[in-house]
């Protein structure tokens, strides 16, 4: 399309930047919600099924590691209380006292999902893409009520996965139980399959020789524990 340039430098110049940022600055504010504490980050693979075609199902040790990998790094660049890592999610859990960028919503999905999508895109070679969102908590017993939930549905997730990859098919309303017993059935125990195959990895902060340092352990369990030492009156029921 033709244009006059001289034209087009005058509508630039024209144009009256400070009211302009103003007034769309107030736009995004509306709709910038701010979080209080304590609250929970929780990202998503995004087309996983499809990104990750050609890795070991229903779990890989490599997409693993680069998940945990990729989860240390959220939580250093954001200064987390801890995390769960667990099949394609990461939950990022804030109990305070540190509250990054004042809380903004915006700022916490869109960084986090950022760091995470790079980190682990890098690590296994792949594009891979991490949604975020934001889920309120109210103390610290619903924090750690969510890393069970969460593991829950993963633990759901596995036992699905691996009993379609056995070509089992299940009849309706057949409970998790049932389900656990079909895979002893046909040689699979779920407790000889390693811990992070269907528990996942847990990040939190210890203090070893004076130094705090993020330590892991597989399954949500050294998690619930670590949690616990958050209790304090503005995050305890």
């Amino acid at each position: 399309m033709a244009f006059d340039l001289e034209e087009a430098l005058e509508q630039l110049l024209q144009l009256k930047v400070a009211e302009l940022e103003s007034n769309y600055r107030e736009r995004a504010q509306k709709l910038d919600a701010r979080l209080e504490l304590p609250f929970a980050i929780r990202l998503d693979g995004v087309g996983f099924s499809k990104a990750l075609s050609g890795f070991q199902e229903p779990r890989d040790r490599r997409v693993h590691e680069a998940f945990v990998a990729g989860t240390s790094q959220v939580v250093n660049r954001l200064s987390a209380s801890c995390a769960y890592t667990v099949s394609d999610e990461v939950n990022v859990l804030f109990l305070g006292p540190s509250l990054p960028y004042a809380g903004r919503v915006q700022k916490l999905v869109s960084i986090s999902a950022s760091i995470l999508s790079v980190s682990a895109s890098e690590a296994i070679g792949r594009h891979l893409l991490f949604d975020a969102r934001a889920i309120p908590l109210t103390s610290v017993d619903d924090a750690k009520h969510y890393i069970l939930y969460r593991a829950r549905v993963a633990f759901n997730n596995f036992v699905g996965s691996t009993l379609k990859l056995l070509n089992i098919k299940l009849k309706e309303k057949t409970s998790l139980r049932q389900q656990v017993k079909l895979l002893e059935e046909n040689g699979i125990r779920v407790s000889d399959r390693p811990l992070w195959e269907w528990g996942g990895t847990s990040l939190y902060w210890v203090t070893r020789g004076g130094v705090r340092v993020l330590d892991r352990s597989d399954g949500p369990w050294a998690l619930l524990e670590a949690i616990e030492g958050y209790r304090a009156p503005e995050v305890c029921t």
